[in-house]
Protein backbone atom coordinates (compact mmCIF):
# COMPACT_ATOMS: atom_id res chain seq x y z
CA UNK A 1 0.00 0.00 0.00
CA UNK A 2 1.39 3.39 -1.00
CA UNK A 3 0.60 6.07 1.58
CA UNK A 4 0.75 9.87 1.45
CA UNK A 5 1.33 11.42 4.89
CA UNK A 6 0.86 15.10 5.72
CA UNK A 7 2.72 16.17 8.87
CA UNK A 8 3.52 19.93 8.69
CA UNK A 9 4.25 20.55 12.38
CA UNK A 10 7.05 21.58 14.69
CA UNK A 11 10.05 19.51 15.73
CA UNK A 12 8.51 17.84 18.77
CA UNK A 13 5.31 17.07 16.87
CA UNK A 14 7.32 15.21 14.22
CA UNK A 15 9.08 13.15 16.89
CA UNK A 16 5.74 12.25 18.46
CA UNK A 17 4.59 10.97 15.05
CA UNK A 18 7.76 8.93 14.46
CA UNK A 19 6.26 5.79 15.99
CA UNK A 20 3.24 5.90 13.67
CA UNK A 21 5.53 6.53 10.70
CA UNK A 22 7.71 3.54 11.60
CA UNK A 23 4.60 1.39 11.91
CA UNK A 24 3.59 2.41 8.38
CA UNK A 25 7.12 1.73 7.14
CA UNK A 26 6.94 -1.80 8.56
CA UNK A 27 3.42 -2.53 7.33
CA UNK A 28 3.56 -0.88 3.91
CA UNK A 29 7.28 -0.68 3.09
CA UNK A 30 9.23 2.51 3.75
CA UNK A 31 9.73 3.03 0.01
CA UNK A 32 5.94 3.34 -0.30
CA UNK A 33 5.69 6.35 2.01
CA UNK A 34 5.32 9.90 0.65
CA UNK A 35 5.91 12.28 3.55
CA UNK A 36 5.24 16.03 3.44
CA UNK A 37 6.88 18.13 6.19
CA UNK A 38 8.03 21.70 6.73
CA UNK A 39 11.45 22.74 5.39
CA UNK A 40 13.14 22.66 8.80
CA UNK A 41 12.22 18.99 9.21
CA UNK A 42 13.25 17.76 5.77
CA UNK A 43 16.85 16.72 6.71
CA UNK A 44 15.61 14.95 9.84
CA UNK A 45 12.79 13.18 7.98
CA UNK A 46 15.21 12.00 5.28
CA UNK A 47 17.73 10.75 7.82
CA UNK A 48 15.07 8.84 9.76
CA UNK A 49 13.24 7.48 6.69
CA UNK A 50 15.87 7.35 3.93
CA UNK A 51 13.83 5.13 1.58
CA UNK A 52 10.69 7.25 1.81
CA UNK A 53 9.86 10.15 -0.51
CA UNK A 54 10.12 13.35 1.54
CA UNK A 55 8.51 16.49 0.11
CA UNK A 56 9.45 19.96 1.35
CA UNK A 57 6.52 22.19 2.36
CA UNK A 58 8.06 25.71 2.22
CA UNK A 59 5.48 27.56 4.30
CA UNK A 60 6.31 30.75 6.18
CA UNK A 61 5.23 31.39 9.77
CA UNK A 62 5.19 35.17 9.49
CA UNK A 63 3.72 37.62 7.02
CA UNK A 64 5.68 38.00 3.76
CA UNK A 65 4.71 41.27 2.02
CA UNK A 66 1.19 40.02 1.38
CA UNK A 67 -1.37 38.07 3.40
CA UNK A 68 0.29 35.04 5.01
CA UNK A 69 -2.25 32.56 3.62
CA UNK A 70 -1.89 33.99 0.10
CA UNK A 71 1.89 33.80 0.32
CA UNK A 72 1.91 30.21 1.58
CA UNK A 73 -0.69 29.21 -0.99
CA UNK A 74 1.49 30.50 -3.85
CA UNK A 75 4.73 28.92 -2.66
CA UNK A 76 2.94 25.60 -2.11
CA UNK A 77 1.47 25.40 -5.63
CA UNK A 78 4.34 23.16 -6.85
CA UNK A 79 3.66 20.82 -3.93
CA UNK A 80 -0.05 20.83 -4.78
CA UNK A 81 0.68 19.94 -8.40
CA UNK A 82 3.00 17.12 -7.32
CA UNK A 83 0.29 15.72 -5.07
CA UNK A 84 -2.28 15.96 -7.86
CA UNK A 85 -0.02 13.96 -10.16
CA UNK A 86 1.05 11.33 -7.60
CA UNK A 87 -1.34 8.45 -7.06
CA UNK A 88 -1.43 6.69 -3.70
CA UNK A 89 -3.64 4.09 -2.12
CA UNK A 90 -4.30 6.12 1.02
CA UNK A 91 -3.69 9.58 2.44
CA UNK A 92 -3.14 10.20 6.14
CA UNK A 93 -3.06 13.52 8.01
CA UNK A 94 -1.17 13.35 11.31
CA UNK A 95 -1.95 16.99 12.03
CA UNK A 96 -4.73 17.50 14.57
CA UNK A 97 -4.76 21.32 14.26
CA UNK A 98 -5.12 21.99 10.54
CA UNK A 99 -5.40 25.36 8.85
CA UNK A 100 -7.12 25.92 5.50
CA UNK A 101 -3.94 25.33 3.51
CA UNK A 102 -3.13 22.05 5.23
CA UNK A 103 -6.67 20.77 4.74
CA UNK A 104 -6.50 21.82 1.09
CA UNK A 105 -3.21 19.97 0.52
CA UNK A 106 -4.43 16.87 2.33
CA UNK A 107 -7.59 16.66 0.24
CA UNK A 108 -5.62 17.38 -2.97
CA UNK A 109 -3.89 14.01 -2.86
CA UNK A 110 -4.94 11.42 -5.43
CA UNK A 111 -5.86 8.79 -2.89
CA UNK A 112 -8.31 5.92 -2.69
CA UNK A 113 -8.87 6.59 1.03
CA UNK A 114 -8.33 9.58 3.29
CA UNK A 115 -7.92 9.12 7.05
CA UNK A 116 -7.31 11.87 9.60
CA UNK A 117 -7.88 12.85 13.19
CA UNK A 118 -10.61 15.44 13.64
CA UNK A 119 -9.44 19.05 13.36
CA UNK A 120 -9.58 20.20 16.99
CA UNK A 121 -9.33 23.84 15.90
CA UNK A 122 -12.98 23.53 14.89
CA UNK A 123 -13.99 23.00 18.52
CA UNK A 124 -13.70 26.75 19.06
CA UNK A 125 -17.07 27.54 17.41
CA UNK A 126 -15.59 28.76 14.13
CA UNK A 127 -18.83 28.53 12.16
CA UNK A 128 -17.65 29.40 8.64
CA UNK A 129 -14.51 27.31 8.89
CA UNK A 130 -16.47 24.39 10.33
CA UNK A 131 -19.01 24.49 7.49
CA UNK A 132 -16.27 24.71 4.83
CA UNK A 133 -14.18 21.86 6.20
CA UNK A 134 -17.14 19.63 7.03
CA UNK A 135 -18.50 20.04 3.50
CA UNK A 136 -15.08 19.32 1.95
CA UNK A 137 -14.56 16.21 4.08
CA UNK A 138 -17.97 14.86 3.15
CA UNK A 139 -17.31 15.45 -0.54
CA UNK A 140 -13.94 13.66 -0.40
CA UNK A 141 -15.27 11.01 2.02
CA UNK A 142 -12.58 11.63 4.63
CA UNK A 143 -12.58 9.06 7.42
CA UNK A 144 -12.34 11.25 10.53
CA UNK A 145 -11.25 9.77 13.85
CA UNK A 146 -12.27 11.41 17.14
CA UNK A 147 -9.44 13.20 18.91
CA UNK A 148 -8.99 11.79 22.45
CA UNK A 149 -10.46 13.76 25.33
CA UNK A 150 -8.42 12.46 28.26
CA UNK A 151 -4.70 11.67 28.42
CA UNK A 152 -3.70 8.17 29.47
CA UNK A 153 -0.29 6.52 29.54
CA UNK A 154 0.67 8.23 26.29
CA UNK A 155 0.16 11.89 25.28
CA UNK A 156 -3.04 12.83 23.48
CA UNK A 157 -1.18 13.40 20.21
CA UNK A 158 0.30 9.90 20.26
CA UNK A 159 -3.07 8.41 21.15
CA UNK A 160 -4.59 10.32 18.22
CA UNK A 161 -1.97 8.78 15.91
CA UNK A 162 -2.79 5.32 17.32
CA UNK A 163 -6.46 5.81 16.48
CA UNK A 164 -5.66 6.98 12.96
CA UNK A 165 -3.40 3.96 12.40
CA UNK A 166 -6.12 1.65 13.73
CA UNK A 167 -8.58 3.06 11.19
CA UNK A 168 -6.11 3.03 8.30
CA UNK A 169 -4.75 -0.48 8.87
CA UNK A 170 -8.16 -1.89 9.84
CA UNK A 171 -6.83 -3.58 12.96
CA UNK A 172 -6.38 -2.58 16.59
CA UNK A 173 -3.03 -0.83 16.95
CA UNK A 174 -1.50 -0.77 20.44
CA UNK A 175 0.12 2.21 22.13
CA UNK A 176 3.50 0.43 22.10
CA UNK A 177 3.35 0.22 18.30
CA UNK A 178 3.17 4.00 17.90
CA UNK A 179 5.47 5.02 20.77
CA UNK A 180 8.00 7.50 19.29
CA UNK A 181 11.36 6.09 18.23
CA UNK A 182 14.35 7.84 16.65
CA UNK A 183 17.41 6.21 15.17
CA UNK A 184 20.95 7.57 15.24
CA UNK A 185 24.48 6.25 14.59
CA UNK A 186 25.87 4.16 17.42
CA UNK A 187 27.36 6.59 19.97
CA UNK A 188 31.16 6.67 20.01
CA UNK A 189 31.44 6.57 23.79
CA UNK A 190 30.60 10.22 24.33
CA UNK A 191 31.68 11.33 27.82
CA UNK A 192 29.60 14.51 27.84
CA UNK A 193 26.25 15.82 28.99
CA UNK A 194 23.87 17.82 26.84
CA UNK A 195 22.02 20.73 28.42
CA UNK A 196 19.39 22.52 26.31
CA UNK A 197 18.34 25.33 28.69
CA UNK A 198 16.72 27.69 26.18
CA UNK A 199 13.43 27.48 24.32
CA UNK A 200 11.64 29.89 22.02
CA UNK A 201 8.80 30.30 24.52
CA UNK A 202 9.78 32.58 27.41
CA UNK A 203 7.06 31.01 29.54
CA UNK A 204 9.04 27.74 29.53
CA UNK A 205 12.44 29.15 30.56
CA UNK A 206 14.19 28.12 33.76
CA UNK A 207 16.37 30.97 35.16
CA UNK A 208 20.15 30.80 34.49
CA UNK A 209 20.92 31.24 38.20
CA UNK A 210 18.79 28.19 39.01
CA UNK A 211 20.64 26.15 36.37
CA UNK A 212 23.82 27.14 38.20
CA UNK A 213 22.33 25.94 41.47
CA UNK A 214 21.43 22.58 39.91
CA UNK A 215 25.03 22.00 38.89
CA UNK A 216 26.25 23.29 42.23
CA UNK A 217 24.26 20.46 43.77
CA UNK A 218 26.02 17.98 41.45
CA UNK A 219 29.51 18.77 42.68
CA UNK A 220 32.12 17.39 42.88
CA UNK A 221 31.56 14.97 39.96
CA UNK A 222 30.21 17.66 37.61
CA UNK A 223 33.40 19.70 38.00
CA UNK A 224 35.26 17.46 35.53
CA UNK A 225 32.27 16.71 33.33
CA UNK A 226 32.05 18.16 29.82
CA UNK A 227 28.75 20.04 29.64
CA UNK A 228 27.58 21.05 26.16
CA UNK A 229 25.04 23.88 26.22
CA UNK A 230 23.15 23.30 22.98
CA UNK A 231 21.02 25.79 21.12
CA UNK A 232 20.80 27.97 18.04
CA UNK A 233 22.89 30.98 17.11
CA UNK A 234 20.05 33.39 17.91
CA UNK A 235 20.06 32.05 21.48
CA UNK A 236 23.73 32.88 22.04
CA UNK A 237 23.18 35.67 24.57
CA UNK A 238 20.89 33.54 26.73
CA UNK A 239 23.23 30.55 26.49
CA UNK A 240 26.14 32.71 27.63
CA UNK A 241 24.16 33.66 30.76
CA UNK A 242 23.68 29.98 31.58
CA UNK A 243 27.35 29.27 30.78
CA UNK A 244 28.46 31.95 33.23
CA UNK A 245 26.18 30.48 35.92
CA UNK A 246 27.57 26.98 35.39
CA UNK A 247 31.19 28.09 35.49
CA UNK A 248 30.53 30.12 38.62
CA UNK A 249 29.27 26.93 40.24
CA UNK A 250 32.23 24.72 39.42
CA UNK A 251 31.60 23.47 35.83
CA UNK A 252 34.90 24.54 34.29
CA UNK A 253 34.42 22.37 31.18
CA UNK A 254 31.04 23.79 30.20
CA UNK A 255 30.86 25.17 26.66
CA UNK A 256 28.31 26.31 24.08
CA UNK A 257 27.62 24.32 20.90
CA UNK A 258 25.47 25.15 17.89
CA UNK A 259 24.44 21.97 16.02
CA UNK A 260 24.42 22.61 12.26
CA UNK A 261 20.97 21.06 11.86
CA UNK A 262 18.50 18.75 13.55
CA UNK A 263 20.33 15.65 12.35
CA UNK A 264 23.53 16.76 14.07
CA UNK A 265 21.56 17.62 17.21
CA UNK A 266 19.97 14.16 17.28
CA UNK A 267 23.39 12.54 16.89
CA UNK A 268 24.81 14.67 19.72
CA UNK A 269 21.97 13.65 22.02
CA UNK A 270 22.32 9.99 21.02
CA UNK A 271 25.91 9.96 22.33
CA UNK A 272 25.29 11.90 25.54
CA UNK A 273 25.56 10.36 29.00
CA UNK A 274 22.81 12.65 30.26
CA UNK A 275 20.39 15.16 28.74
CA UNK A 276 18.96 18.09 30.71
CA UNK A 277 16.42 20.37 29.08
CA UNK A 278 13.41 22.65 29.23
CA UNK A 279 13.13 22.61 25.45
CA UNK A 280 10.45 20.14 24.39
CA UNK A 281 12.16 19.38 21.06
CA UNK A 282 15.30 18.23 22.89
CA UNK A 283 13.11 16.42 25.43
CA UNK A 284 11.35 14.47 22.68
CA UNK A 285 14.65 13.72 20.90
CA UNK A 286 16.25 12.38 24.08
CA UNK A 287 13.21 10.38 25.14
CA UNK A 288 12.72 8.86 21.68
CA UNK A 289 16.43 7.87 21.74
CA UNK A 290 15.95 6.44 25.26
CA UNK A 291 18.76 8.52 26.76
CA UNK A 292 18.97 9.29 30.51
CA UNK A 293 16.98 12.52 30.51
CA UNK A 294 15.70 15.12 32.93
CA UNK A 295 13.03 17.48 31.60
CA UNK A 296 12.10 20.54 33.62
CA UNK A 297 8.53 20.61 32.39
CA UNK A 298 6.51 23.79 32.82
CA UNK A 299 3.27 21.80 32.70
CA UNK A 300 1.89 23.92 29.85
CA UNK A 301 -0.17 21.68 27.54
CA UNK A 302 0.33 18.83 29.98
CA UNK A 303 -1.05 15.57 28.65
CA UNK A 304 -1.26 16.70 25.03
CA UNK A 305 2.44 16.53 24.08
CA UNK A 306 4.04 15.21 27.27
CA UNK A 307 5.16 13.88 29.60
CA UNK A 308 6.01 10.44 28.22
CA UNK A 309 8.81 7.91 28.67
CA UNK A 310 10.41 5.10 26.76
CA UNK A 311 11.90 3.69 29.96
CA UNK A 312 12.77 4.50 33.56
CA UNK A 313 15.70 6.52 32.25
CA UNK A 314 13.51 9.57 31.56
CA UNK A 315 12.07 11.87 34.20
CA UNK A 316 9.79 14.86 33.55
CA UNK A 317 9.71 17.10 36.62
CA UNK A 318 6.47 19.03 37.06
CA UNK A 319 6.06 22.07 39.30
CA UNK A 320 4.96 21.09 42.76
CA UNK A 321 2.72 24.13 43.16
CA UNK A 322 -0.92 25.05 42.71
CA UNK A 323 -2.35 24.87 39.19
CA UNK A 324 -3.19 28.59 39.05
CA UNK A 325 0.43 29.52 39.80
CA UNK A 326 2.12 27.24 37.27
CA UNK A 327 1.82 29.44 34.22
CA UNK A 328 2.99 32.55 36.07
CA UNK A 329 5.93 31.17 38.05
CA UNK A 330 6.38 27.49 37.40
CA UNK A 331 10.19 27.52 38.02
CA UNK A 332 9.45 28.23 41.69
CA UNK A 333 7.81 24.81 41.82
CA UNK A 334 10.98 22.95 40.78
CA UNK A 335 13.73 23.57 43.31
CA UNK A 336 17.32 23.14 42.02
CA UNK A 337 17.96 20.66 44.85
CA UNK A 338 15.07 18.54 43.62
CA UNK A 339 16.41 18.57 40.05
CA UNK A 340 19.94 17.68 41.20
CA UNK A 341 18.62 14.78 43.29
CA UNK A 342 16.67 13.47 40.30
CA UNK A 343 19.78 13.61 38.11
CA UNK A 344 21.71 11.64 40.70
CA UNK A 345 18.92 9.07 40.81
CA UNK A 346 18.95 8.73 37.03
CA UNK A 347 22.70 8.21 37.10
CA UNK A 348 22.47 5.78 39.99
CA UNK A 349 24.48 8.04 42.29
CA UNK A 350 23.96 8.50 45.98
CA UNK A 351 23.44 12.06 47.22
CA UNK A 352 26.61 13.98 48.09
CA UNK A 353 26.68 16.82 50.60
CA UNK A 354 26.54 20.22 48.90
CA UNK A 355 29.48 22.42 49.97
CA UNK A 356 28.76 25.85 51.40
CA UNK A 357 31.09 27.51 48.90
CA UNK A 358 33.11 26.67 45.84
CA UNK A 359 36.38 28.24 44.69
CA UNK A 360 36.20 30.23 41.52
CA UNK A 361 37.51 28.21 38.50
CA UNK A 362 41.16 28.99 37.72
Amino acid sequence: MRVFILKPDGIGDFVLASGALRLLARECGEENLVLVVKSLLVPLARSQFPRATVIDLPVAAERKVINLFAWNFMVCLPVWWRLRTTRVDAAVCLRSMRNYLETFLFLSSQAGRRVASENILLRGRRKVRTVVETTANRFFRTELVDYPQTAGEIPLEVEAHRRVMTRLLRREVTGAEVLPVLQAPAPAGGDYWICAPITNLKSKLYPPAKWGEIFRGLQPEAADKKILLAGSEDQRASLEEVLAALRKNGCARAEIVFPADLVEFVNLIAGAEMVLTVDTAAAHFATALDRPTLVLFSGLHRGMFGPWRRSERQSWLLPGIAEDVKKKNWPAGIAPERAAAEIRALRGLRPEPVPDSLPEPG
